[in-house]
């Protein structure tokens, strides 16, 4: 496995898609011949323009950013590593001083990207790609029901139905192929992705490290599959996530699948995910909030499950800055969740089990394929109030273990078993419902 750098920054992540797709270009056209035209394997930072990005996303959001020059001189850099995350500096700039139309500060990137300086022509392919990408984002195409009733799917979900959830799944790299190969033996009716694509979502990520892989390996004529919205899908704008929903036959980014007996109720918590400096929790549209309680309010026998991308509360991060819980999403949901089995979301690159608490029993189940280094997660968790069980994923040499939920459904009962991909054939807990 190989360590990949993200940041919860649209457009610290944008940049880091642009020199992704470069890359991944670039070697994909020195292919052997016969070679398949694109092979889904994400860049990592073994590369050393992918090194230096999320070397220069890193230095950006530690506040400690390198400094342009403020004349047209070469720039005093020492070091092969530091040379090249001063050129990812001084690229990403220059595509943002395009984008904004700042002549001045365009004409001093421009130089320092020219002939004769320590940095490679070649940065100016992810500054044309982030151009792209940027100007052409648009409007979230969210989609908005015309009838409160919409976006219900029946005829999908067995009576006796078995059901994988995997969450923050799309990275591409073979760990996430490995995970979906071990969901594949398991013989799921349905699976579900709680969302995230990354970087950005951009259409070049949603085709290669996800629907390639997902398509290749799922037999998507015999088995229904959906994706949520997360944070990182709509980071490039959304159109590359909603023209995936098309391919997968999902009507929206929320929606409800059920047979007699429950109901899962996925809900869009990605549209208003938290702008960069994660100052404001995400939330759901009033409309969407309507939409919920309608579903409970119709459920009659049903028993529901609620899947989502983002968490309601966390032992681990802060929300909003410094809070354990989501104060705009409780406000919008609290009232509801006694009508609520079981909510499960993703989001954080972990599997927590919670004990039940506000009301609600929760898991997070963020760990399908995102590596997590070992220092990355503390040992304690950092909001001690919000109670877990005592449980942490399994270590490898320099990450933690992947995995999945596997939902089976027996009339009004169900089992949750949660996986690591260490060991496919021993759940690590189980939850009765």
């Amino acid at each position: 496995m190989s360590k990949l750098k993200q940041t919860r920054d649209p457009d610290l992540s944008l940049w880091q898609s642009a020199v992704d797709e470069v890359v991944a270009r670039k070697r994909a056209a020195t292919a052997p011949a016969g070679a398949p035209a694109l092979a889904a394997t994400r860049p990592d930072t073994t590369q050393t323009m992918v090194q230096a990005a999320a070397a220069d996303v890193t230095a950006e959001e530690s506040k400690q950013p390198l400094q342009l020059p403020t004349a047209l001189a070469p720039p005093a850099v020492e070091g092969a590593i530091d040379t090249v995350k001063y050129c990812s500096n001084v690229a990403r700039k220059l595509a943002v001083a395009i984008c904004d139309g700042d002549k001045d500060q365009e004409a001093i990137c421009r130089a320092q990207l020219g002939k004769f300086t320590v940095c490679d022509a070649g940065w100016m392919e992810p500054v044309e790609k982030y151009v792209a990408f940027k100007l052409g984002q648009g409007t979230i195409p969210y989609r908005r029901y015309t009838d409160i009733d919409e976006y219900v799917i029946d005829g999908k979900l067995p009576d006796n139905a078995k059901l994988a959830i995997v969450g923050d799944w799309g990275t591409g790299q073979d760990e996430a192929k490995q995970v979906l190969q071990q969901i594949r033996r398991k013989n799921p009716d349905v699976v579900i992705h709680l969302g995230d694509i990354y970087y950005s979502g951009t259409s070049f990520e949603v085709d290669q490290y996800f629907y390639q892989i997902w398509s290749s390996v799922l037999d998507l004529s015999r088995t229904p599959t959906f994706t949520l919205s997360g944070n990182h899908d709509m980071f490039a704008g959304g159109a590359p996530y909603y023209a995936l929903l098309d391919k997968l036959g999902q009507p929206a980014s929320y929606f409800c699948l059920r047979n007699d007996n429950w109901q899962l109720v996925a809900v869009d918590t990605g549209l208003h995910d938290c702008k960069p400096g994660c100052s404001d929790p995400t939330y759901l549209e009033d409309s969407e909030v309507a939409w919920l309680q309608r579903r409970l309010d119709q459920a009659g026998d049903r028993r529901t499950m609620l899947l989502s991308h983002h968490q309601l509360f966390t032992a681990f991060e802060d929300i909003g800055g410094s809070s354990a819980v989501n104060d705009k999403l409780q406000a919008q949901t609290g009232p509801l969740l006694e009508k609520i089995a079981i909510w499960i979301w993703g989001h954080e690159h972990n599997l927590v089990i919670y004990k039940k608490q506000m009301n609600i029993l929760a898991r997070c189940v963020g760990h399908g394929a995102f590596p997590v280094g070992l220092t990355e997660v503390p040992d304690r968790p950092k909001h001690p109030e919000i109670a877990t069980e005592d449980f942490r994923l399994a270590q490898g040499k320099e990450f933690y273990a992947h995995g999945y939920a596997i939902v089976e459904l027996n009339g009004p009962n169900a089992d949750v078993s949660y996986y690591q991909d260490t060991d496919e054939d021993n759940a690590v807990f189980v939850d009765h419902l």
